[in-house]
């Protein structure tokens, strides 16, 4: 393995914050108790779409023991295009106000009409219950189809859709159609000796992470404004905030807590908005824990999908043509991982002949949150399956059928941008000599099924600051939360640079006030481009300790060398100094030594590190309900670099896991009305330890040219591949395609009977 010829990378170690989580000592978002701290509670609409006609509050705000209660009337009307103090309204900063709190219209069952604050959750719940809001119930629209039909409730009277050139002229639900597009596709499958097009449906599926939201906010009298929130993005909190309430960023501080899961669903702004809001108007600090129900009713989700692909290929086995219309529903407010999904999901298999439609479309259920490779999973479960469907109509293996039209360097991605040096064809060949392809699946009843899957990184600014103890160690403070025992990677590069001990080095991660700027712990960038601002941060201090050096011997400091805390001159053995000598003078009048790093990546136009995953699952089919039990499931991912191995282990284990449950159980059930049906989780069906067999997880290293390590990201694609998978393995399994998510057993065993019926 390339990470074998480190002495700190490739090294399986503990996470460095492992105690204080295992002991209760690390703070997470519901351990905050700040002095006179008050309950906050929100009042949510029981409607799916409602005119507020009014809202009075004077009972709730009569009630002994309540101490504030806010509507929008508290937040700032925010217009796009509308010029303030902070800049021009964007769409986003309109959208994102409406979201936090219903202004005009209730969106969604659950959508926040009203919060209090109080001194308990007892007389919280009392004041809720005393808030009169008057509704004017609305036609609602549930599904993406009907609500782009002409006459379908309208979400938002000021939305036009937006496409590559133009808006259109009359207000809708669609919010954009996108277009990707080369070649000639009609003439692609005029060339074809194999056709297929199929149709697919999929719901909205939870992140499953383990913590409620939960946050508090200060106000001080002088209006400063302190946050501790459980966010992905300090920074993105702030700027929020700051529009949202109209407050200027330069009073409001946000301190990060432990985050108990988030895979995207943490990223945006929510409670602490509210909290901001209540302890404004309260005088007092406000925290806010949502309960289960809230977090499933009325916090953003994985994206569903309505589809149609269609894939044709020559008898010799060339994909001639691929040509897919993708609906993906944003919920109540645009934003859909559109362009996320389809840049990766259809680099897959190279063609010359392309052509995507793609639709971000509004419907009555919560605003979608990015969730793990953003609508990859779902477009994947799409295309994997066609993929798999037209190998068999050639009478070809899957995996050959695949090593033949897998995309190589040099590729174009749909939008034209070259894909670097992919690695999907070394995964499959891989996985062509591997146990979990080459040993015989036997049995009744059971199948064998393979998907791939691609990330590629989003870009962005990551920051941080290394100072030097009088000991001789390190701190290291990071502007980027830990999601995914960053802390610990972060310290062994560190630990490498400087060549120090794992140990010798101590990591925090800063907050708003303390660190310099970084962009959210999301879309897989975070080690890969933290790690160039880590060793950036240690060059400069290391600099700096050899111009101290080189002061001291009366050189230049180009004539300094350094390994493993140690300074010298080559060939002058008088001339040497240790690291700790160095750092003891620092405290000692000589003054202190640090280091900044902050690196910014914009990959808007480029490929970066792309990752490639392939998964292999063998299930068993009960034929009399129609249950999948997933007997092996094993997983094959190029990193790039593993600098962490068992975290990395794990990140592919996690996301399977996750895909796992996407696939054969999970997902959102609304009634007619728009209630959540499944609003806990004994309702909502995650995956258990006896749904999920061990998975095995083959690490490949195929360095990255982009990366001074040759690091690729790890966290997003292991999600995507799983549900293509296990649809192949079923249909490997009894015969049958199935055509949406999850594939619970009701749906196989439905389908199974009527593929008996069709057979007679």
């Amino acid at each position: 393995m390339a990470s074998s010829t480190y002495r700190v990378i490739g090294r399986d170690t503990p996470k460095v914050d492992g105690v204080a989580k295992v002991t209760g000592r690390a703070v997470f978002g519901a351990d905050v108790k700040l002095p006179g701290m008050l309950v906050g509670m929100v009042l949510r609409s029981p409607h799916a779409h409602a005119v507020i006609r009014s809202i009075d509050t004077s009972r709730a705000e009569s009630l002994r023991g309540v101490r504030a209660v806010v509507t929008s009337q508290d937040f700032p009307e925010l217009v796009i295009g509308q010029a303030t103090a902070r800049g021009t309204v964007t769409p986003r900063d309109a959208y994102l106000s409406q979201e936090v709190m219903a202004r005009d219209k209730a969106l969604f069952v659950g959508h926040a009409v009203a919060a209090v604050a109080a001194v308990s959750r007892d007389v919280a719940e009392k004041a809720l219950a005393l808030v009169n809001v008057q509704y004017d119930p609305l036609p609602h629209v549930l599904e993406t189809r009907k609500a782009m039909e002409p006459d379908a409730p309208l979400l938002h009277e000021s939305l036009l859709t937006k496409t590559s050139d133009e808006m259109s002229e009359k207000p809708g639900n669609i919010a954009e159609h996108l277009v990707y597009a080369r070649g000639d596709v009609e003439a692609g499958f005029a060339d074809a000796d194999a056709v297929v097009e199929r149709s697919f449906r999929t719901r909205s599926v939870h992140h499953g992470y383990i913590e409620p939201d939960s946050e508090a906010a200060q106000v001080d009298a002088d209006g400063a404004v302190t946050v501790w929130a459980n966010t992905q993005s300090i920074y993105t909190q702030r700027q929020d905030i700051a529009v949202l309430l109209g407050i200027p960023i330069s009073k409001i501080r946000v301190i990060p807590t432990e985050v108990g899961g988030g895979f995207g669903g943490k990223e945006s702004v929510r409670t602490s908005a509210l909290c901001v809001a209540l302890s404004r108007r309260a005088g007092a600090p406000v925290g806010i824990t949502l309960g289960r129900d809230e977090v499933l009713l009325a916090t953003g989700s994985g994206n569903a999908i309505e589809a149609t692909v269609k894939i044709g290929a020559r008898e010799d086995g060339v994909i001639t043509a691929i040509q897919a219309n993708i609906i993906y529903d944003a919920g109540a407010f645009p934003g859909a991982p559109l362009r996320s999904a389809l840049r990766r999901v259809f680099s897959l298999y190279r063609t010359p002949n392309l052509r995507i439609d793609a639709f971000d479309v509004v419907t009555n259920k919560p605003h979608v949150a990015a969730y793990r490779a953003p609508g990859a999973t779902p477009t994947a479960f799409a295309v994997e399956s066609v993929v798999d469907e037209v190998g068999e109509v050639l009478g070809m293996d899957p995996l050959e059928f695949r090593l033949k039209n897998a995309s190589r360097p040099g590729d174009p991605m749909p939008d034209g941008v070259e894909l670097p040096s992919v690695s999907l064809v070394d995964l499959l060949e891989r996985a062509r000599s591997h146990p979990c392809w080459t040993t015989p699946l036997c049995g009744d009843n059971r199948g064998r099924g393979l998907a791939l899957g691609l990330w590629t990184m989003p870009g962005g600014t990551e920051s941080c600051h290394v100072s030097l103890s009088g000991d001789g160690s390190l701190n290291l403070a990071l502007g980027s939360i830990d999601l995914s025992a960053t802390r610990t990677s972060m310290a062994m590069i560190a630990a490498e640079t400087m060549g120090l001990e794992l140990g010798d080095v101590h990591v925090v991660t800063g907050d708003t006030d303390t660190v310099a700027y970084s962009d959210a712990s999301a879309g897989d960038k975070v080690t890969y481009v933290m790690s160039k601002a880590v060793q950036k941060a240690c060059g400069d201090l290391l600099f700096k300790l050899k111009g101290r050096a080189a002061e001291d011997f009366g050189v230049q400091t180009s004539d300094i060398l350094y390994d493993r805390k140690r300074f010298w001159v080559d060939g002058v053995p008088e001339m040497e100094v240790s690291l700790a000598a160095l750092a003891l003078r620092s405290v000692r009048g000589d003054g202190a030594m640090s280091g900044y790093g902050s690196v910014s990546e914009s990959f808007s136009d480029v490929a970066i590190a792309p990752n490639a995953a392939l998964h292999v699952a063998d299930v068993q089919v009960d034929p009399e309900t129609g249950k999948v039990d997933v007997l092996s499931y094993t997983t094959f991912q190029d990193v790039g670099l593993a600098v962490n191995p068992v975290q990395v282990q794990g990140q592919m284990q996690g996301g399977a896991t996750q895909g796992i449950g996407w696939a054969l159980s999970e997902g959102y059930d609304y009634d007619e009305s728009g209630n959540l049906e499944n609003a806990t989780l004994l309702d909502y069906r995650l995956p258990t330890t006896l749904d999920v067999p061990f998975i095995g997880a083959e690490i490949a290293e195929f360095p990255s040219g982009d990366h001074p390590l040759g690091i690729r990201a790890v966290g997003q694609v292991p999600i995507v591949p799983a549900a293509g998978a296990l649809a192949n393995a079923i249909h490997d399994a009894v015969g049958v395609r199935i055509s949406e998510l999850p594939m619970k057993p009701e749906t196989v065993f439905k389908a199974m009977m009527a593929n008996r019926d069709s057979q007679g």
